[in-house]
């Protein structure tokens, strides 16, 4: 009987422990909050630039003022590169930028799903380029339904696996000292709630690796539309059979040396961008959706097209879209306005505005924040001030600022410096 006893307590207290050592994430989790879901405890930490990066979406979901947000930025890391701090610093502070570094169209898409019920919403800008619209682009990748789980769900995000191995890259990025020590003698205190059938002994990273966890891992594996564009091949030049729109699209001849990390994403980077690049009309589709509730509720569109190095665009040509690059411009302006950054020009010939091939720097950053700034009309103080900070990205937005112009029955387009205005006609 006392044996029996006995083995009762052991299970007993067995159990408990276990059953502490099962609720220690959701303690650390509510203690680190690495994604400042309710900011419980403020432990001097700077949890921005190691959390928005690992999961992007589920940052920007929690810090989202929705009461005081009128313009809505949405993208992926070009987009994302329009830093909230360069609109309110034209005095715009209703501005905030929902764009992820690698976004899909999936994600922009679920995001905007997710911002249209803000009665505020008055301004929507999307950053969009033609390698976006293929269903294998980023693996399908989507993680904004995840994001939006755990933002409403407040047990869920304190027990995520996912949210506490960032918890962790965050007191390791402080204390990194200090946690080796704890980690030395946490497998001792594993051990004893018999943490080798939950394969725990080797530590705090042990403990919240995803081989032990259901939710750590994101969405994965969209299917491919089996649309195929017409690929022509290297050597064809597509403007001959534009017509009048063929002076747009000079053929592009520079011959130079790229840096080291220039030369390799012209070469490689681009190879796996156009190689097997399938146009999806689902994804087309999104934007059919988007557009025609922008009109409905009386949200102005606005798409952004961020620009890349010359060398960059060529690789569209040399794998034969260059014309489906020009449609999609056209196409885009049936949906909304199109400011265009990315062709040929000054700018886009200089090396020094760019960070690599497909990214720019700050400076151009806030440039072309002045200018959409600029063309949505936000405020008169801040266009004023965006008029008065401009340097060489100037778009047509004044009759003074356009420098070109060309059009047909349908279509219209404005050409500044360093940037174009695709629209319908009867919206020019």
């Amino acid at each position: 009987m006392r044996t029996q006893t006995g083995s009762t307590k052991v299970y007993c207290l067995s159990t408990l422990l276990v059953f502490f050592l099962g609720l220690m994430p959701v303690f650390f989790n509510a203690i680190i909050d690495p994604y400042e879901r309710h900011q419980l405890i403020d432990l001097d930490l700077d949890k921005k630039k190691v959390s928005e990066k690992a999961h992007y979406p589920l940052w920007k979901i929690n810090h989202y003022p929705e009461n005081t947000t009128n313009i809505i930025i949405l993208g992926d890391s070009r987009a994302r590169a329009l830093r909230d701090k360069y609109w309110h610093e034209l005095g715009l502070k209703g501005a905030y930028n929902f764009a992820y570094g690698g976004a899909t169209i999936y994600e922009i898409y679920d995001t905007f799903n997710y911002v249209k019920d803000n009665p505020n919403l008055k301004k929507l800008i999307i950053g969009i380029q033609l390698r976006s619209f293929d269903e294998d682009h980023k693996g399908g990748l989507n993680r904004v339904p995840e994001a939006i789980r755990l933002h409403q769900n407040t047990f869920q995000y304190y027990s995520n696996w996912f949210v506490s191995r960032i918890a962790l890259k965050n007191l390791e990025r402080k204390y990194k000292s200090e946690l080796k020590q704890i980690t030395s003698v946490l497998p001792s205190i594993i051990s004893a709630a018999d943490a080798q059938n939950l394969n725990l002994n080797n530590g705090l990273e042990k403990l919240i690796d995803p081989e032990n966890c259901r939710n750590c891992l994101l969405p994965q594996g969209i299917p491919s539309s089996p649309y195929r564009t017409q690929h022509i091949g290297q050597g064809y030049y597509f403007g001959h059979d534009l017509g009048r729109w063929g002076r747009l699209w000079d053929p592009i001849s520079i011959d130079r040396t790229l840096p080291k990390k220039f030369d390799k994403q012209v070469l490689k980077n681009a190879r796996s961008d156009w190689q097997a690049f399938h146009f999806s009309e689902k994804l087309w589709a999104y934007l059919i959706d988007i557009a025609t509730w922008c009109q409905k509720n009386n949200v102005e569109l606005v798409f952004v097209i961020p620009p890349t190095i010359v060398e960059m665009q060529q690789r569209i040509v040399d794998f034969g879209y260059g014309d489906l690059n020009h449609e999609f411009r056209k196409n885009l302006s049936r949906l909304g306005a199109v400011i265009d950054f990315d062709f040929v020009n000054e700018v886009t010939l200089d090396l020094t505005r760019f960070t690599d091939a497909y990214h720019f720097d700050y400076k151009l950053s806030k440039l072309m924040v002045g200018e959409i700034t600029r063309f949505i009309k936000a405020d008169t103080p801040s266009t004023k001030f965006a008029l008065k900070r401009r340097k060489d990205v100037i778009c047509p937005i004044r009759s003074e600022d356009i420098s070109n112009k060309m059009e047909d029955e349908t279509f219209l387009v404005k050409e500044g410096q360093a940037c174009r205005i695709w629209s319908m006609k009867n919206d020019g």
